[in-house]
């Protein structure tokens, strides 16, 4: 199982790259830092600010930060539990205890926003959100059918829908958030 252990490790470092890379050039576009007053008064060509959120889409955004502040936290939560698992302790039954809460988490969570009632134009978000939700409770599963039979395949899908989940949520929160600070 070496090469599930070096491959999971190497994807776990692309995906925190290319987050870093991505939040680091979302933070050194222009207009993302205070601006001066004198920047503020002759705004740059060519970029213009998104427009403000409607109070619908306000009530939406904020409803679905409540459960994106938790996810966030688990998606991290899960990730470092799948590191641990293959750089330090190789125990699947701690593995398992690890990830079986945040599989009922990732799984509640799509119910819940899938529930929430989203303005129409934020409909394609709210779709967005909820595949995220399940490719994280999928990629649990996976980790814990991995706990179960062994199959180190079983990982590298994981990791897979764990990496298309978080670029999910970071384009959602592009367009809720657009200043988040983004950790996942």
């Amino acid at each position: 199982m070496p090469g599930g252990r070096s491959l999971l490790l190497a994807g776990v470092v692309s995906t925190l790259a290319a987050i870093t890379g991505a939040a680091w050039l979302h933070e050194a576009r222009p207009g993302s830092v205070v601006q001066s007053a004198a920047q503020t008064v002759s705004p740059q060509a060519g970029k213009l600010q998104p427009p403000a959120l409607t109070a619908d889409e306000e009530r939406f955004a904020t409803a679905l930060w409540a459960v994106h502040r938790e996810a966030t936290r688990s998606a991290v939560t899960m990730s470092f539990a799948g590191i641990t698992y293959q750089a330090e302790d190789r125990d699947a039954r701690a593995l398992a205890r690890k990830i079986e809460p945040l599989a009922k988490f990732f799984h509640d969570a799509e119910m819940q926003v899938r529930a929430m009632s989203a303005p129409p134009s934020l409909s394609k978000t709210q779709v967005q959100y909820v595949g995220a939700m399940a490719l994280y409770a999928g990629a649990a599963a996976e980790m814990l059918k991995f706990t179960e039979d062994g199959d180190s395949q079983r990982l590298g899908v994981a990791h897979e829908m764990d990496v298309r989940a978080s670029e999910d949520m970071l384009r959602v929160g592009e367009v809720l958030w657009p200043g988040q600070y983004k950790p996942h």
